[in-house]
């Protein structure tokens, strides 16, 4: 089990505009960096306001989700990565 948490980096607000949810940067320095998230996003975006684990993200999605553990945590960490690479997680 890992017990690493991440978190969202401050200078982002979510917002659902037209049926989208998107990450909108609130600073000029991150103008062009809008992220457009699925429902299942957003509800992970939501969830590393404060810091959590792999597994804590998987437990959400899959109390609320017809999904098995092991197909959430491979997409969890995929959605992970993917931010950690961008820049927009810590």
């Amino acid at each position: 089990m890992d017990n690493k948490t991440y978190r969202l980096k401050p200078g982002y607000v979510l917002r659902e505009i037209a049926g989208e949810h998107l990450a909108i940067p609130v600073t000029a320095e991150n103008s062009s960096d809008i992220v457009v998230l699925n429902p299942v996003s957003a509800i992970l975006w939501n969830e590393l306001e404060t810091p959590k684990t792999i597994d804590e993200l998987a437990d959400r999605i899959c109390s609320s989700f017809d999904i098995s553990r092991e197909e959430a945590t491979a997409d969890i960490k995929e959605f992970v990565e993917t931010l950690v690479a961008a820049g927009v997680i810590e």
